[in-house]
């Protein structure tokens, strides 16, 4: 079972549009959510600081080597139907012995930047440290009426597009 992305969401690289196809990329794909579920609903945090409380914490978890655990402890933040963030946790817990066969041992995390853009969005980007390369993970925040919530997040192995 796969995870739709909406007609309207670019493709994630050039080479996916090329039609090459690795297996990486099909976990990027998989793992760039577009919340648009009107009956979706999230309880936010009050402060951008609260909302980073949580994705250090996901984040300490993903750096151990748990990106289970790790993705488990934001999941209330998101506004994804719990059993597509299952199906798309499945996915990827399937597709992460490739990840780690590729790029070795789980090293840790290191917290990268937070960009504010106007009063009501904010990315927060990380990097997953592994034994010979690291990826990048994004959580893009939206303050709605309850506060802030995880509008959308991704990782992949792009880090040369953080420069």
């Amino acid at each position: 079972m796969a995870v739709q992305i909406p007609a309207h969401h670019p493709p994630c690289s050039t080479q996916l549009q090329r039609g090459m196809k690795k297996p990486f990329l099909l976990l990027t794909t998989s793992l760039v959510l577009a919340f648009n579920s009107l009956t979706a609903s999230a309880q936010g945090v009050p402060t951008i600081e609260d909302l980073k409380k949580v994705t250090d914490a996901a984040m300490e978890k993903v750096g151990k080597g748990d990106v289970e655990g790790g993705m488990k402890a934001f999941r209330h933040l998101t506004l994804v139907p719990k059993s597509e963030f299952d199906t798309m946790l499945g996915q990827t817990m399937l597709q992460l012995p490739m990840l780690t066969g590729r790029f070795g041992a789980s090293l840790g995390h290191e917290f990268i930047e937070e960009k504010r853009v106007g009063a009501s969005l904010v990315r927060l980007t990380y990097i997953h440290k592994f034994d010979v390369h690291a990826t990048r993970w994004y959580f893009f925040g939206y303050r709605g009426k309850d506060g802030w919530a995880i509008n959308t997040f991704r990782f992949d192995d792009k880090v040369q597009d953080m420069f």
